[in-house]
């Protein structure tokens, strides 16, 4: 573990910046703190001065930005771009804050540069780039920039040496082993009444039963290999975990500092450790906290009725299980190891127990038939779930999918990471003997329209886990149909115009 004292650091003046995702016209985006807030916390322990300029809950515009620089004046500015789709606004900062002194130093971090640092190190205005974890990298970097400037030695760094115009990319070999070192996240730079009091409408991931609501992350990474998620190029195949007491203590603080009255769980696979996850659920029914809580992505393969019977009990109100594909051979090709026979027990549990249950799938992967299509919505409409999602395959940089893509020459031959036309998981890609983009667009548009809608009932629940009227969900489908899903902006739970920022009213 990195310590740096205060008196090495002369209360140097870091500042993180969240870049506003609705510039140059794209789509808003409202994502947690939490991991700029553990960052706060480790630089604030090892003596720095600390500051946050947040474009994006805020609404900042370029010159309220530059603004803020000018007027905090810091030695390091700090951006964490999200994904490839916001890189703009992310680089816009960079340039920003050379505008205002050229000699602040510029740092990148996140999940962007982690997967395309090859586009990343094209913006000359920024001076280093930290891939994979930060909590670790971001110490060493500024040791070595206030020392012997060793920067070959800092894993995952990217870099310029003096004199040159390319970086020069460290790899990335080492990983967090112990989550535990870390301290709470800080978030006393954080507008968090307004942070915990949005919810998303249209989305069910970002739509809460109740506010104030806390974001946390027990474990990071996934043992699995599915080809077509980019986690594992992020964090590696292995799993890290918090311990359940570190994780309850940031609950705790999370309760008493902000009356939070629902979690939301974000980890990749939460249930990997059942021995861990069950002593947090022990810990949330001990406390008697009255917390709601859910998690947007389970593996329906590890859950039994003792799992499913201990989250009722801890107050678990919502499942979302990535079921990706109702035919095998699919499943296979996505090393997804899903038996579909094994689904039904636990849907019928989770329906007995009174939980939601939403179910997310893939369709138009490489080497899948049109049967197997039409087998996927066929189990989707024969489970009868709350809510099921259909997404159409998109290749992410850096995983199997794409190499799959590429080398059999399934995308468009202009096809670029780096192009808007080609984002969305609503837009076909990919095109084989067995099927075209548009083919898959429409039946996705239909058969989400179809499987879901097809009762009254059923209209209200979806409603009701959306967060949107009756009339509003009518204007919904009709967009969809009209646009097959693509670019309808009723129907994008990300614009700003579905965004709700309340007090929670419930009892």
């Amino acid at each position: 573990m990195i310590i740096i004292s205060s008196k090495n650091t002369d209360s140097q003046k870091f500042v993180f910046i969240i870049a506003n995702t609705a510039w140059y016209g794209k789509r808003y985006w409202q994502s947690s703190p939490t991991t700029l807030a553990i960052l706060t916390a480790i630089l604030k322990r090892d003596g720095y001065d600390v500051g946050l300029i947040d474009a994006n809950l805020e609404n900042l515009t370029e010159n309220q930005v530059k603004a803020r620089i000018v007027e905090y004046n810091p030695h390091y500015v700090l951006v964490s771009g999200m994904t490839l789709e916001y890189k703009e606004c992310v680089h816009k900062i960079f340039e920003l804050a050379k505008q205002v002194n050229p000699d602040i130093i510029t740092i990148l971090g996140g999940i962007y540069p982690t997967l395309s640092i090859n586009v990343a190190v094209l913006d000359q205005n920024i001076d280093f780039i930290i891939r994979s974890e930060g909590e670790e990298r971001l110490p060493e970097l500024l040791l070595e920039i206030r020392g012997k400037k060793e920067f070959d030695k800092v894993d995952g760094l990217a870099y310029q040496k003096p004199g040159e115009k390319t970086f020069t990319i460290n790899p990335t070999i080492k990983r967090i082993k112990n989550l535990d070192q870390f301290p709470l996240p800080d978030y006393s730079n954080f507008d968090m009444d307004k942070y915990i009091n949005i919810r998303q409408k249209y989305t069910q991931n970002f739509y809460f039963k109740r506010l104030p609501v806390g974001q946390i992350m027990t474990s990071r990474g996934c043992y699995y290999h599915c080809t077509f998620c980019s986690s594992a190029r992020i964090y590696g195949n292995d799993v890290v975990f918090r311990s359940p007491e570190h994780t309850l203590a940031e609950i705790d603080m999370l309760v008493k500092n902000y009356g939070i009255k629902e979690l939301n769980f974000v980890d990749d696979n939460i249930l990997i450790d059942r021995k861990k996850f069950l002593a947090i659920l022990d810990g949330l029914i001990e406390r008697k906290y009255d917390l709601q809580w859910k998690n947007n992505n389970m593996a329906v393969w590890l859950m039994d009725d003792e799992i499913l019977e201990k989250m009722k009990a801890s107050g678990c109100y919502q499942i979302t299980l990535s079921i990706e594909s109702g035919s095998p051979h699919t499943l296979r090709l996505m090393k997804k190891p899903v038996i579909l026979e094994k689904t039904y027990p636990i849907f019928k549990k989770i329906k007995e127990l009174g939980m939601e249950l939403i179910c997310r799938f893939i369709i138009g992967y490489p080497g899948e038939t049109w049967d197997d299509i039409r087998q996927t919505f066929r189990y989707a409409e024969d489970i009868d779930v709350d809510y099921v999602l259909f997404s159409i395959a998109t290749p992410f940089e850096r995983t199997e999918l794409y190499e799959v893509a590429k080398r059999e020459n399934f995308l468009p031959a202009d096809f670029n990471f780096e192009d808007p036309k080609y984002y969305g998981f609503g837009k076909g890609l990919i095109t084989t003997k067995e099927f075209t983009p548009s083919e898959l667009e429409i039946l996705r548009a239909f058969e989400w329209d179809r499987i879901n809608f097809k009762t009254e009932a059923k209209k209200k629940k979806i409603v009701e886990v959306c967060g949107i009227t009756l009339e509003e969900l009518e204007i919904w489908r009709k967009e969809t149909r009209r646009k097959c899903g693509v670019d309808v902006e009723a129907a994008n739970p990300l614009s700003e115009q579905n965004m709700q920022e309340e007090k929670d009213v419930s009892s």
